[in-house]
């Protein structure tokens, strides 16, 4: 019975064979379980007896004691009520499964709602998914479920920018993110790299607030096309907005004299992602929509507006649980700076 817990059966029939001085091997070989296993019941089951003729105590396994004790510790094991009611899974399946929210921020958008539902937490909503209470499974999760291995892929000499920014250079002012205006920017590619269809990201540090914008190919001049625009976009307010850019030493981003027209640029060393963590941590959330390995052919300027719209109004742990867009609004109104919705 390997794996299997003691029955009531199991311990009559030890108690009766150490009655019977049989050895613990012999007790383990009939009960079908290992030694240790029987060794570990004797001592859960000790009890103290009196001797009717001696009157003295004596020590000997109960069958019965130790059952009480195996049904105690199995309530105590069964965790807590479920808190599941039909208004609180139809929010959760809403949030998670189509709005593509995390559970913990499924979770705090009801708290912040008011609703007069069950507070849970957020490894509560964890276990109601993994257990099935909800029409969810783990591919509705932002992480936690199975990912394939990467294939090992051939490696690309980084461009070196040695006459360029280095990120060794940029102001310790960015770093601090007290002040508004300095920004990560990276591409997001689909399955196909190099001419094929792409997006452009850009993250405000402070905030998290998103840019996101279609590029039609991974070059340097649709990056200076888009780049473009939000300095039409932004008008004369561009350059309160836009202080520094920070991206990698990918080929869209090599005209670094053509794109210091907009901002500093600052390069950060080549294999060096986390330099640039914002832009990383933001990009998992924009793979909500649009899937590694996936084509991004079809995606349009109104996608990646509404993916720029869904981030922005996310309210994110890191920030306290308040909204990127609510707060670069109050950052730009204390600047007094017109920041296009």
């Amino acid at each position: 019975m390997g794996g299997q817990h003691l029955t009531w059966n199991d311990r009559i029939a030890i108690e009766s064979l150490l009655k019977a001085k049989v050895s613990v091997p012999q007790i383990a070989a009939v009960v079908g379980c290992s030694r240790r296993t029987i060794y570990r019941e004797i001592q859960r089951g000790l009890c103290e007896q009196l001797n009717s003729q001696t009157y003295e105590m004596y020590t000997i396994y109960s069958a019965q004691k130790a059952q009480n004790r195996a049904d105690q510790m199995h309530d105590l094991h069964k965790g807590r009520p479920v808190k599941l009611c039909p208004e609180l899974a139809a929010h959760l399946e809403e949030y998670i499964g189509t709005r593509h929210y995390s559970p913990a921020a499924a979770v705090r958008e009801i708290l912040l709602q008011g609703l007069a539902l069950p507070h849970i937490s957020t490894s509560t909503a964890y276990r109601y998914i993994y257990r099935r209470y909800l029409r969810l499974c783990s591919i509705d999760l932002p992480f936690g479920h199975y990912r394939k291995k990467k294939e090992e892929q051939e490696q690309y000499t980084a461009k070196s920018h040695r006459n360029d920014r280095s990120i060794d250079d940029r102001p310790q002012q960015v770093e601090a993110r007290t002040d508004v205006g300095f920004w990560e920017m990276d591409t997001v590619i689909g399955k196909n790299a190099g001419p094929s269809r792409c997006l452009l990201v850009l993250t405000e540090r402070k905030t998290r607030f998103e840019i996101v914008r279609t590029l039609k190919s991974k070059t340097a001049q649709e990056v200076l096309r888009v780049l473009g625009e939000l300095r039409h976009e932004f008008g004369r307010d561009f350059k309160k907005i836009f202080r520094s850019i920070t991206c990698d030493n990918g080929c869209e981003f090599a005209a670094a004299k053509e794109m210091e027209q907009f901002a500093p640029i600052y390069y950060c060393h080549p294999y060096s992602s986390w330099e640039r963590g914002s832009n990383e941590n933001q990009n998992k959330l924009i793979r909500r929509f649009c899937k590694k390995g996936k084509s991004m052919a079809n995606i349009t300027d109104d996608h990646a507006l509404y993916i720029s719209l869904w981030m922005n109004n996310y309210p994110r742990r890191i920030l306290g649980w308040q909204r990127p867009a609510d707060l670069m609004a109050a950052e730009c109104a204390a600047l007094g700076i017109n920041f296009p919705a």
